[in-house]
């Protein structure tokens, strides 16, 4: 039973470590077809122990997002909205924080996950811009502090994919190539 569990390399999908390059984690939670999901992700982060990117974006379900904005100021470095419901969940972020008087993230706008993946690999090299632990006291991002890129969408995948596998399956394709092509460029 102890091999089982110590080699048990967790369910795809779902909190999913697709890679660890260059100080980046790459983590794919597909399966946040809802707020709440995207939430319990946001959840296993530490505020200011990590820089944290989030692509958050698909189809909404009409759900409430308070909840998961308030996550997304307090633990969210740099959010990537894409999809049907992009905008939308970045409005309703910035809503929160002027509501509450705290500073959202900085955030950016695009269409479709390999826009997404692109622009998060890109602020993840640039770690230091993405870093708003200023929340804290400082924008001074730590040398010793790693970086996380993860799709948690918190909406379904039914603007762009047949479901949330085709989706995940398309960021770990997607992540392979963007990591591959940045190490042999290097």
């Amino acid at each position: 039973m102890r091999e089982v569990a110590i080699s048990f390399a967790g369910v795809p999908h779902r909190l999913e470590v697709v890679t660890n390059t260059g100080g980046v984690t790459w983590i794919n939670d597909s399966i946040a077809t809802s707020p709440e999901r995207a939430v319990a992700a946001l959840r296993c982060f530490q505020p200011h122990t990590q820089t944290l990117i989030l692509l958050a974006g698909g189809k909404d379900k009409n759900l409430p997002w308070e909840s998961f904005a308030d996550e997304v100021i307090a633990r969210v470095d740099y959010l990537i909205g894409f999809g049907h419901a992009g905008a939308m969940i970045m409005e309703k972020v910035q809503e929160r924080a002027q509501f509450a008087r705290h500073r959202a993230p900085n955030s950016a706008l695009v269409q479709r996950l390999d826009e997404a993946v692109a622009l998060a690999g890109r602020v993840a090299g640039m770690s230091s811009v993405a870093y708003t632990g200023g929340r804290a006291g400082t924008t001074e991002k730590p040398d010793t502090m790693s970086t996380v890129v993860l799709l948690s969408p918190g909406g379904t995948s039914y603007d762009a994919y047949r479901d949330f596998e085709e989706r995940g399956e398309h960021f770990r394709t997607l992540v392979t190539r963007w990591t591959t092509e940045r190490t042999l460029t290097e």
